[in-house]
């Protein structure tokens, strides 16, 4: 259950920042990040394959994507 408190806290933490970056990020932490599964929630993030959703252009990635 600590996982999913923690999820929830990187979410409260994304949302409260100014600006877009953090709704996105908090939005794509929501939809995609599993605390058990291996890999931060970044590199989740960066993995996700639903390029249908209004946001996958924008989530967050690495540079050299």
């Amino acid at each position: 259950m600590a996982n999913f408190a923690r999820k929830d806290e990187l979410i409260a933490r994304h949302k409260a920042k100014s600006g877009l970056r953090g709704r996105i990020d908090a939005n794509c932490i929501d939809c995609v990040y599993d605390p058990g599964a291996p890999g931060n929630w970044r590199k989740q993030v960066q993995e996700c394959a639903v390029d249908s959703c209004p946001l996958w252009d924008i989530r967050a990635r690495s540079r050299a994507e």
